[in-house]
């Protein structure tokens, strides 16, 4: 009884199993899950030899799975005449033959976006940093090349030139810097100490004198002043002494020249401490505000998983009011909302001799995905 039952059994499980992988086949197919795996070749004869849905059914809904989920193998003309002879429809055919095509096709690459300016600078600064001025320098020129009128980026280059000695270059840099903003005290100190290495000392008293003008407090810029006015006056070339003509009478020793006197030293020169339009401030920060106002974070930049510092160089009017603002580092999405803050901020006036002074500085604002700005 048991032996005769087996066939039959057997016979019905493999039915239900052809069944229920048309049905999942046509699931998959009428709801567009996009994740199943792809079809195999098994996979089409199963559902083609299972006699639960009418052959036509068959075909469309094979067909319908085939443009949507995909294929595992590649179509050849033998496998559709194996496929025919199943049961194979001409449209599932060439279903089967178009999704093979489409799948063998290259997939198109997506181009990385390239790096801005400030890649560059950063990398240049950080191996300014390390010592590894030539590989520096490569990328300031990288950022010089593509961003022409900050001048961040010539100040970096013209110092990395002056550590390389090449001075006459970091000149042509600190020029560049000088035109973008004339009242950068940094730019003509820099200047005037490639002057001094040049040994044009001429130039370089105007550079460190002028650094002086716009950031009184630059004790560096006053002990090269001193240094390069003290090495202009021992340059000085001596006045030439009287030539004796050989039948000049030798006069009387009661009308004999006077011995010359040792030259007394004169004290150092004091240089003015001009009243400058600005002061340098550095660093603004809540010790310094009245309000510190915090940007904006945008939810694109968030988005963009965009996140850093940003320097926003200010001036500030005599009575602390901001009167402009320029972010002069950092993302360029970030930019403009720290711009926006640093503007409606207001801080303690400033003093200059016990008067009220215009002044500059600098904010930094740091924005964080993990923690807000």
């Amino acid at each position: 009884m048991n032996a005769q039952k087996t066939p039959h059994l057997n016979k019905l499980r493999r039915t239900l199993v052809a069944a229920a992988i048309l049905v999942l086949i046509a699931v998959s197919a009428s709801d567009g899950l996009a994740q199943t795996p792809q079809l195999s070749l098994a996979d089409l004869m199963i559902g083609l030899r299972s006699q639960k849905v009418p052959l036509e059914d068959r075909n469309r809904i094979l067909a319908a799975a085939v443009a949507e989920r995909g294929i595992t193998f590649v179509y050849t003309e033998q496998i559709a005449t194996e496929l025919k002879a199943t049961g194979a429809s001409p449209e599932l055919i060439e279903a089967i033959r178009a999704k093979s095509e489409e799948q063998l096709k290259p997939k198109p690459v997506p181009t990385p976006t390239p790096p801005d300016y400030t890649f560059y600078q950063r990398r240049a600064i950080e191996n300014s940093a390390k010592g590894e001025y030539v590989v520096a320098l490569a990328d300031f020129d990288k950022a010089a090349e593509m961003k022409t009128d900050d001048p961040t980026i010539f100040i970096g280059r013209g110092r990395t030139h002056f550590n390389l000695k090449n001075f006459d270059r970091s000149v042509s840099d600190f020029n560049r810097v000088i035109e973008l903003s004339p009242s950068d005290s940094s730019a003509y100190f820099n200047r005037a100490s490639a002057f001094e290495k040049l040994g044009d000392l001429p130039k370089a008293i105007l550079d460190f004198s002028k650094a002086l003008e716009l950031d009184p407090e630059n004790s560096a810029a006053r002990a090269g002043l001193a240094r390069s006015v003290a090495a202009l006056a021992s340059n000085k070339p001596e006045e030439p002494k009287p030539v004796k003509t050989p039948d000049e009478p030798k006069k009387p020793d009661a009308v004999a020249e006077a011995k010359p006197q040792p030259v007394q030293p004169q004290p150092p020169v004091e240089v003015p401490r001009p009243r400058p339009e600005f002061i340098s401030v550095g660093v603004l920060s809540n010790a310094n505000a009245i309000r510190m106002s915090m940007p904006v974070y945008s939810q694109i930049a968030r988005r963009s998983n965009i996140e850093g510092r940003v320097v926003v160089e200010v001036e500030v009017d005599e009575k602390g009011e901001v009167i402009s603002a320029k972010a002069v580092s950092g993302h360029q999405m970030l930019r403009d909302s720290a711009e926006d803050a640093a503007r409606k901020s207001r801080f303690r006036p400033f003093e200059f001799e016990g008067t009220p002074i215009k002044a500059k500085g600098m904010i930094n604002y740091n924005f964080s995905l993990k923690g807000g700005e």
